[in-house]
């Protein structure tokens, strides 16, 4: 998971913040469970969402309890637990971060390569357990990795081709949030723009290291940047960013509508915070190259 869809705490209140949190502790005590406890080092705040949307979506209600945490062995961390809502997000976060480490063992450098084979072999049992219950949801991401893999390889400059198969991977997730046919063309509306923005703000983020590397970025195609190597200019830099920040706000506007329309009711303080300024706030850090550091520190 890429981590970049995170509430923006200062606008939370305690008892908002709280039940955040508490989702948060909840799926990795359910990743423990479902899919093993090597899958616990994966755990994001992108699976927080995705757990606090299905809860909303199907209106399951929090029950929490304080509970011990290896992590944070002497003050116990309040925890969701019982909770269908959790169980759905931990196998697709489990599918996608397989996908994701595929990803790196062929597109990555050296050491890369090394390190995703290594997390692939630790995480392959939850894998294959997620893949057994959302066998449709594995094929659907299997089949967009394949043509993300191509695109690269392509080196394709349209960045709406580009992010075409993150954005239909997060399509079928969120579609699976609902057996109602009405919100799950909505869900799969939303969680496609939401894939846009993953995408767009995940090369923005890339783009000054994969520009010395050499490795593919749409971004590095746009009119007004040279395609040699090394570091990218100031003046390049702002025409990307430019470029960016026009492609997310229509994204996030698209992102914004889907969501109004499906009108949940249950944690909506949580969810707005995340859509309407979470979000934003992440593409400004990420914009200011600030976010990296955020991102490498321990999720707590």
């Amino acid at each position: 998971m890429f981590g970049y869809i995170r509430a923006f705490k200062p606008y939370l209140r305690i008892c908002e913040y709280e039940t955040y949190q508490a989702i948060y502790c909840g799926l990795c005590k359910q990743m423990a469970k479902r899919t093993g406890q090597a899958s616990r080092l994966t755990l994001s705040y992108d699976m927080t969402f995705l757990a606090m949307m299905n809860m909303a979506v199907n209106e399951i209600p929090v029950k929490a309890r304080r509970e011990r945490c290896p992590v944070h062995p002497i003050n116990k961390r309040l925890c969701v637990y019982d909770n269908k809502g959790l169980e759905y997000p931990v196998d697709a976060a489990a599918i996608l971060v397989h996908y994701k480490l595929s990803d790196g063992v062929a597109d990555g450098g050296l050491a890369e390569r090394g390190v995703s084979r290594a997390a692939m072999a630790a995480l392959s049992k939850g894998y294959k357990a997620a893949r057994k219950r959302c066998p449709q949801l594995d094929e659907q991401i299997a089949e967009q990795m394949k043509l993300q893999l191509e695109y690269e390889a392509q080196r394709t400059p349209i960045l709406d081709k580009a992010c075409d198969p993150t954005a239909r991977m997060m399509q079928a997730v969120f579609s699976s949030l609902s057996d109602d046919e009405d919100k799950q063309s909505l869900l799969g509306r939303f969680g496609y723009q939401l894939g846009r923005y993953v995408y767009i703000t995940d090369a923005l983020d890339d783009v000054r290291k994969d520009r010395k590397s050499g490795n593919y970025n749409p971004l590095l195609l746009i009119d007004g940047v040279s395609a040699n190597g090394g570091e990218l200019s100031s003046a390049e830099y702002r025409k990307i960013v430019r470029f960016c920040e026009n492609a997310v706000n229509l994204t996030l506007g698209e992102l914004a509508v889907c969501y109004m329309q499906l009108d949940v009711k249950m944690y909506r303080a949580t969810l707005d915070n995340i859509i309407y300024v979470g979000l934003k706030n992440v593409f400004e850090l990420v914009k200011k190259g600030k976010f990296s550091k955020i991102k490498r520190n321990k999720e707590k």
